[in-house]
């Protein structure tokens, strides 16, 4: 495996890979496998180097981690720490952020299809802006903040019908084909404008956006800001203040990307992954100066103040701060189709990434090249529980430790109890080794289950 560790900010000694000077194959042996690893060190440098790349925007920042991709709540802290709000989209991640701490004014909640108690939980904790999806939202939220008797901040989350160069389709969540926010092309914008216009307690904070996930190119933000502004504009003729601009999230990390939609089909077809990219630049510092530098541009040019800048990162903070290890437990030879390594891992936690991302795989226990191709499965009774086919690896054997690279975006949140309870994970703050979600117990998956006895029978 020919991945420089140091762009994950690990490093080897004697073989074996550490993270934050932690042996990463002792930490397997202590807690067992499948675990994840997160360093809070790294979170709080992704934090630093994003609010360092706004640094020259002439207006305010809101800085919004989106819960939904890692809710382990011990990296939550460690990011609000940061000085990091909080981007919720149901009622659990809302009633986690209050049990964590984060001022209510301070969280955003967004999404589709949001329900009455999710509305009037936002509304009754003071929440400092609720994104309105769709026009049937609209008249439904201020039901619930008139009956309360509070005013509620809202945002318009528009469609700019934007699909970033290289994404699937899968990730592209600005295109008019997808079920998110209020078409521009069919005036549902203006419309949505409108009907807010007819509620006194909706306050019209501004206009929100979201493209996709795991953007590697910045020319569809700069256009996301043109399509944000547009709306923002026709909101001032209309009688509006609004003083915000939310762009959501969706930027990429150097070291794993999206395959494209080709890319991807040509995988599941025929099994054989299409060569890893390389690696791209830190991306952070072009984003951000790419932000500042077409809001305040196209602001002046419409002849409005830059407003607030709202961003909602997610991978971008956490991904490259947390890896996955996965123990092999097999070997297994096939003449004339390869190699297969059997882990303990899977499909179960790695979820959809696998399927549709290139994430770099390192050996953490010995350094050895890669000699051919090992096709790397779970543990399931199902051919469907891949973790990676036709995988550059060096001859694997069982007890090897694999360390899963960029684990730390949507692998937690989108883990299922699919073949057993759920992995730990662990927190390296300095010297110090917590964990920070222990792994869950058989008794942890009964809990819900009313129709099971209280012993055998």
């Amino acid at each position: 495996m020919t991945f420089d560790p140091a762009r994950w900010e690990l490093r080897r000694e004697a073989g074996r890979l550490k993270m934050d000077g932690h042996d990463l194959t002792e930490l397997a042996q202590k807690f067992g496998t499948p675990l994840h690893v997160a360093s809070a060190r790294v979170l709080r440098t992704r934090a630093r180097e994003l609010r360092a790349s706004l640094a020259g925007y002439p207006s305010e920042l809101w800085i919004a981690y989106s819960y939904k991709t890692n809710l382990v709540a011990g990296v939550l802290k460690v990011l609000h720490e940061a000085k990091i709000a909080a981007e919720v989209v149901d009622g659990y991640e809302l009633w986690l952020a209050q049990r964590l701490g984060v001022p209510a004014g301070e969280i955003i909640f967004n999404g589709p299809a949001k329900s009455r108690q999710e509305i009037e939980a936002a509304v009754e904790a003071g929440i400092g802006l609720l994104v309105i999806d769709g026009l049937e939202e609209i008249d439904g939220v201020a039901e619930v903040a008139d009956r309360l008797g509070r005013k509620l901040n809202v945002a318009l989350r528009i469609c700019p019908n934007i699909v970033p160069r290289g994404m699937n389709t899968s990730s592209v969540t600005g295109s008019r084909r997808n079920q998110f926010g209020l078409d521009l092309a069919s005036g549902e914008a203006s419309e949505a404008l409108r009907r807010v216009r007819r509620h006194a307690r909706l306050s019209l904070r501004g206009v929100h956006t979201h493209i996709g996930s795991g953007i590697h190119e910045l020319e569809s933000f700069r256009a996301a800001v043109d399509r944000v502004l547009d709306v923002q504009k026709e909101a001032w003729r209309m009688g509006f203040t609004p003083d915000l601009v939310d762009l959501g999230g969706g930027l990429g990390t150097r070291n794993s990307r999206e395959m494209s939609t080709l890319e991807m089909l040509w995988y599941l077809g025929t099994g054989r992954l299409p060569k890893f990219p390389r690696p791209s630049e830190n991306l952070v510092p072009s984003y951000g100066a790419a932000l500042c530098e077409s809001l305040t541009r196209g602001a002046r040019a419409r002849g409005i103040t830059p407003p607030m800048l709202v961003i909602e990162p997610g991978r971008a903070l956490s991904s490259d701060a947390q890896v996955l290890l996965l123990t092999v437990q097999q070997t297994r030879s096939r003449p004339g189709v390869g190699r297969f390594a059997l882990v303990d891992g899977g499909a179960m936690t790695t979820a959809m990434m696998f399927l549709s991302e290139y994430h770099a795989v390192l050996l953490a226990n010995r350094d050895a090249a890669a000699k051919g191709r090992t096709s790397v499965f779970g543990r399931l009774p199902s051919p469907m529980d891949v973790v990676y086919r036709n995988l550059p690896t060096p001859e694997l054997v069982p007890g090897d430790v694999l360390a899963v690279m960029d684990a730390g975006a949507y692998f937690t949140s989108t883990s299922t109890n699919f073949g057993g309870p759920r992995p730990a994970v662990v927190l390296i703050d300095g010297a110090e080794v917590r964990v920070s979600r222990r792994r869950e117990t058989f008794e942890d998956l009964a809990r819900v289950e009313l129709e099971l006895s209280e012993g055998p029978s």
